[in-house]
């Protein structure tokens, strides 16, 4: 089992994303949410190659209404990342009470990237399945006054088969030495005064 700051939990999120096809933007809010699961004590780890492995067959969601018409399928789960986007970029959506979206993937990013958010820290996430349940209908509403405080760890921990998955998830985003990057000046180069 290894340990890993917060700040390295942040840092390695955002590769993951990056390389699982996130843009910038959202690469960034995934990295805050999986510093927020890692506070929280949450399963960040896995909820992260969760939403690596399934990023590329998820749907972007278009509108709040969604509930597919009759006789139209989605293609495949929603978007847990995008949603919270949407969720944060017009928190109004929630001032109406209740939402329920049904068919999304890995609901506990949507948690995830409201509690790394100011906005959304007054906003629960509930599902059934637990914390990395694949598939599940999530209802985002107001936090009760009563739920408990849970103190924030510093350190998140992960085992090494995890975080070698994270780390090949990530280097899809590396740029391949070469020797002419290398000729001019990256990395060791070929005389090493140390």
């Amino acid at each position: 089992m290894s340990e890993l700051s917060l700040n390295e939990v942040e840092s390695l999120a955002l590769k993951v994303a990056r390389g699982a096809g996130f843009s910038w933007g959202l690469a960034e809010d995934v990295g805050r949410g999986a510093r927020a699961l890692a506070r929280d004590g949450l399963p960040w780890a896995e909820a992260l190659i969760a939403l690596a492995h399934g990023a590329e067959d998820w749907v972007v969601p278009s509108s709040f209404l969604f509930e597919p018409a009759p006789g139209i399928a989605l293609a495949g789960p929603l978007c847990p990342v995008r949603i919270a986007a949407r969720v944060l970029d017009d928190s109004s959506i929630l001032n109406r009470g209740p939402l329920r979206i049904t068919n999304v993937a890995v609901p506990l990013w949507i948690e995830a990237l409201l509690a790394a958010s100011m906005t959304g820290r007054e906003f629960g996430v509930d599902w059934l399945g637990g914390p990395l349940a694949p598939i599940a209908e999530a209802t985002i509403a107001p936090l009760a006054a009563s739920r408990p405080a849970v103190p924030p760890l510093r350190r998140a921990r992960a085992d090494a088969r995890m975080l070698a998955t994270l780390g090949a998830i990530a280097a899809r985003v590396y740029v391949p030495a070469s020797e002419g990057s290398r000729v001019r000046g990256a990395g060791g180069g070929t005389v090493d005064d140390d």
